[in-house]
Formats: structure tokens, C-alpha cells, sequence
């Protein structure tokens, strides 16, 4: 395939800012609440906006995406998100920003799906791997940034700048991707109709054991890591002693790292095998979730190096998990695969999140508790999809 060399490199960077795109809002968000004079109701429907949007969008992809030349559908719904951010940027009250970051999850929901489906559809089982390390730095880099960036920007230039930005670099790298991405249409000569083929996917993946055992896989996974990654910070903040200021620490170093890591461990999978490279970071991870939710006011170095590890070790376990859940997949059917998949994963991420609301809570001090239960339950779960994963068969 030409350009397969630096084919991922671009996915990489499509991927990076659909994903800066949704971190940024995070440390925006006390400008936003003074600016538009909005109380916490409201500013958690903005951030709501976004995920219930890519989740519709996610569903209504399982119906269209097979029928489709991935190119074609990636070039469309990245162009429907650079200009949704660029609305974004321009939104001059609190309803119509609430608007366009609907719209922009509408358009930024599939694209990871998009992206995936690519590379299983264009990329050799051998290679596959490794290329979606690379891929995977641009969610690396985006989690290193974020958080930062938005706190820069923010103060220094205002918040529309930060949007204007992202839709800037963004319309960039559409340019190197309708270059260098090859049409994608293998998986369309399949005859019958839109609703047909769609029904006979949908068929296609529920009636089969492999791609169900695959979907469980990851949901199990993002449930170990999602019921934690949200509570990190306000258990820094609360019980550890952090300043709000100093939680860019934790992403700077660990996101950094992990953008060098990730092709690495990409590497590692496609050597060693895809199946004890997950295993192996599955149990290195569990060492950093244990100490992060048993973690008392510790010296700041402490903390950003089982940080750091908990940023490389999930970041990296997620590596030859999706190359095996891809690997699940018929290529004729690979993108609704894909799109149930990211279904399957934003229920798990919220989901997840709201059981550990549910679990953890304030105590009169300010401080949290049952933080510790919540850290039991990503080590059980991570452990529960290994032996999910060895039912697992990757056939393509």
C-alpha cells in the first residue's frame, strides 16, 4: 500500500485533535462558567452534549458505515467536525456552545471508529500492532496536552482561541488525509440494500460468539479504567494534597510518556504476541491502580511516578487489546463491528463512571472515601478480561 509508512502518523494526528478537542473543555471550564454566568447543571450538559451526541452517532454509524468507502466517510465527518468546532469558537451565548458541541460529538463520535476500521481494513495482521500504537499516541499526546494546553490558552489568549486552534490544525491535516488515504472500499461488493446489508452486519456480529466475547473484552477493560481516570484529580486535590495547578504535572509526564511508549508496546504485540503483551500490561497496571486509590498525602514525585505508570501501563494494554478486537472482525463487516464497539465502549465509560459516583463520597473534611473500593473493582475487572480474552480467537 503507498504511503503505508505514514498513514498511521496521519490517523494519529486526526485522532489527536477529535480528542484534544473534548480534553481542553476540562480546565476551561471555571472561564466558561463566569463568562456565561452558567451553574454546575449547566455546564455538565455541555460536557453531556458532546458524549450523548457521538453515542447517537455511534449507533446510527452501525446502519451506514459498512455501505460506505471509509475515505470518503472520514473525510465527510471530520470535515462536519472541523467546522462544528470552528461554531464552537464562534458561539456567542451559552445555547448555541451547547448547540455546536453536540454537533461537533455528532461528527467527532465515529471518527475513532473510522480510524480503526481503517487500519484493520489496510494494514496486515503482522503489522497491526504497531500501527495502532502509533495511532494511539495521538489519544497519548492529546491526555499530555490537554489539560495544560487548555490553561494556557485559556488565560492567556481566551477560549475561542483554543477552538479556532484545534479547527486550524485540524483543516491541516485533512489536507494530508484526502492526499495520502487510499479509497477504502474493499468491504463494499456485497449486493442488496442499505437497510439489508446493515440488518445482515448487525446479524453478522451479534451471532457470533468470537465478536461478542470481543465487545464484553473491551467493555470490562474501559470499565477497570474509566470507574478510576475520572476521580483521579479531586482525590488529588482532596486527600493528597495536590493544587488544582499542579494536576498538569500528572498528565504532562505520564501523557508524555505514553507518546513513546505506545509505539513501543505496539512493537512488542506484533514480536511477542498480541496475547502476552496483554497480559503482561494488564498486570503491571493493576500495581498503579492499587496505589493511586490507596494513596495518602504523599511528596509530589511519588505521586506522578505511579501516575505515570498508570498512564503507560493502560494506555498501554489498550494497544494489543483493540489489534485482537479488530482482528475479531469479517472485513465486510468490520466498520459495524466497529461502530457497535464504540457503542459498547462510551456505555461502559459512562456507566463506569456513574457506579463510582455512586460508590465514592465526601466526608465532612472535604476529603473522599471509598475511593479504595473503587480501585478493587478496576483490578477485578481487569483480571475477569484476561480470561475473556483467552476465549477470544483472532481469525483476520
Amino acid at each position: 500500500m503507498k504511503n503505508e509508512r505514514f498513514l498511521p502518523f496521519v490517523l494519529a494526528g486526526i485522532s489527536f485533535t477529535t480528542i484534544m478537542d473534548f480534553m481542553i473543555m476540562m480546565p476551561l471550564g471555571p472561564q466558561f462558567k463566569r463568562i456565561f454566568d452558567i451553574g454546575p447543571e449547566m455546564w455538565s450538559a455541555v460536557i453531556s452534549s458532546y458524549t450523548f451526541s457521538a453515542a447517537v452517532s455511534g449507533f446510527a454509524a452501525i446502519f451506514f458505515l459498512d455501505a460506505f468507502d471509509r475515505r470518503k466517510a472520514l473525510l465527510f465527518m471530520y470535515a462536519g467536525f472541523i467546522a462544528a468546532t470552528f461554531l464552537v469558537g464562534l458561539a456567542p451565548n451559552i445555547y448555541l456552545l451547547l448547540a455546536a458541541r453536540a454537533l461537533t460529538g455528532l461528527f467527532g463520535g465515529i471518527i475513532g471508529a473510522l480510524l480503526l476500521a481503517i487500519v484493520g481494513d489496510l494494514v496486515p495482521g503482522p503489522k497491526r500492532g504497531k500501527a495502532i500504537g502509533i495511532v494511539m499516541t495521538g489519544f497519548s499526546a492529546a491526555a499530555s496536552l490537554g489539560v495544560p494546553l487548555g490553561l494556557l490558552i485559556g488565560t492567556t489568549f481566551g477560549w475561542r482561541f483554543a477552538f479556532f486552534m484545534i479547527a486550524g490544525f485540524s483543516m491541516l491535516l485533512y489536507i494530508l488525509a484526502w492526499k495520502m488515504i487510499p479509497a477504502v472500499n474493499a468491504h463494499m461488493g456485497r449486493s442488496g440494500s442499505l437497510m439489508h446489508n446493515s440488518i445482515k452486519g448487525i446479524k453478522a456480529v451479534i451471532t457470533d460468539r468470537n465478536q461478542l466475547l470481543a465487545l464484553l473484552f473491551m467493555v470490562l477493560i474501559v470499565f477497570g479504567q474509566f470507574s478510576i481516570i475520572p476521580f483521579i484529580s479531586p482525590y488529588m486535590v482532596a486527600n493528597v494534597g495536590f493544587k488544582e495547578i499542579e494536576l498538569t504535572y500528572i498528565y504532562l509526564a505520564g501523557g508524555s510518556l505514553t507518546v513513546f511508549t505506545s509505539p513501543w508496546f505496539g512493537k512488542i504485540a506484533d514480536r511477542r504476541g498480541k496475547h502476552r503483551t496483554f497480559g503482561v500490561l494488564m498486570l503491571l497496571s493493576l500495581i498503579p491502580i492499587y496505589a493511586i486509590t490507596h494513596m495518602e498525602p504523599i511528596p509530589i514525585a511519588y505521586v506522578l511516578i505511579f501516575s505515570s505508570m498508570f498512564f503507560v501501563f493502560a494506555a498501554g494494554r489498550m494497544i494489543p487489546a483493540s489489534a485482537l478486537v479488530v482482528a475479531t472482525a469479517h472485513p465486510d463487516y468490520r466498520g459495524t463491528f466497529m461502530s457497535i464497539r464504540s457503542v459498547a465502549v462510551s456505555l461502559g465509560q459512562g456507566i463506569a463512571a456513574y457506579c463510582a459516583g455512586l460508590i465514592i463520597y465526601e466526608l465532612p473534611d472535604g476529603t473522599l472515601s471509598n475511593f479504595t473500593t473503587v480501585g478493587y473493582i478496576g483490578i477485578g475487572t481487569s483480571i475477569v478480561s484476561y480470561f475473556i480474552l483467552r476465549k477470544m480467537v483472532d481469525r483476520y
